[in-house]
């Protein structure tokens, strides 16, 4: 939130649980909020890699072409081989997920095999093949998660 009066400028910066605000003439509160991001966003960035999380904007980007949510459904774009199809099926739930697109971020392998157009017998084998490699996650419920070293297989990265 930014909010300015004829010489003065306020600024809220809220990130989870910290709100840190900023109040002054322009160029202090603009050093100020630099200084803040340049010394706290390494910080968030090590936390995110320690914690395994994605970056989301980041992971949207590049499933532009690759994947679309049409009528609360995932719809795999292309040909490719079963593997590559499944996780980009999990990477598109665990990013609508966090964008707001699509309402959960793990499903179970039929819902997998819809959305992939694999038949449910070969998105199982598959599933179980990615588990073992550490490239998706199983929850107790039976339901699969993207991971973020689902990352390097999709687009060639690393966390």
């Amino acid at each position: 939130m930014i909010e300015m009066s004829s010489d003065r400028i306020r600024v809220l910066i809220r990130h989870g649980d910290t709100e840190v605000e900023f109040e002054g003439g322009y160029e202090e509160v603009w050093r100020s909020v630099n200084k803040y991001f340049s010394e706290t966003y390494p910080a968030i960035e090590a936390v995110k890699r320690l914690k395994g999380l994605v970056d989301v904007a980041d992971l949207a980007e590049k499933l532009k072409g690759l994947v679309e949510f049409r009528e609360g459904r995932i719809v795999i774009l292309g040909e490719m081989e079963a593997k590559r199809r499944i996780l980009l099926c999990l990477a598109a739930a665990y990013a609508g997920k966090a964008l707001g697109l699509f309402e959960k971020d793990k499903l179970t392998p039929k819902e997998i095999a819809g959305y992939t157009g694999l038949n449910e017998k070969v998105t199982r084998a598959r599933l179980s093949e990615l588990r073992k490699a550490g490239l998706v996650i199983r929850s107790d419920e039976g339901l699969y998660g993207f991971t973020s070293t689902s990352l390097n297989e999709l687009f060639g990265e690393g966390r």
